[in-house]
């Protein structure tokens, strides 16, 4: 018998792609694949305005960043640094929503 768990692990590198903000709101990271990720570091979008983390993307999915285990995958998309005022961990790019895909 096939535990629940294996049927939700995807076979080959894993990347991840940002479908969109959680809010529905349009951004300049809509369908494209992360590149980079660094909570800890400040970021800029295209325009050079300032964001609350280094997140950069790209077009082409061979330049994204894979993951053999997708559970890697899910911990980079959770990673946090600090806490907000709110006392929650900081996860910008939780506010993001993505698909975990083998696909490229």
């Amino acid at each position: 018998m096939m535990s629940s768990e294996n049927c939700l692990i995807p076979k080959g590198p894993t990347r991840i792609k940002i479908i969109g903000l959680n809010s529905g709101q349009p951004t300049e990271f809509d369908g494209k694949w992360l590149a980079e990720y660094d909570p800890a570091r400040q970021g800029f979008d295209s325009e050079g305005r300032p964001m609350i983390a280094h997140i950069k993307i790209t077009d082409d999915p061979m330049k994204a960043l894979m993951f053999d285990d997708p559970r890697d995958a899910l911990k980079l998309w959770q990673k946090s640094d600090g806490i907000r005022p709110d006392g929650k961990p900081n996860r910008p790019l939780t506010a993001f929503h993505v698909e975990f895909t083998t696909k490229k």
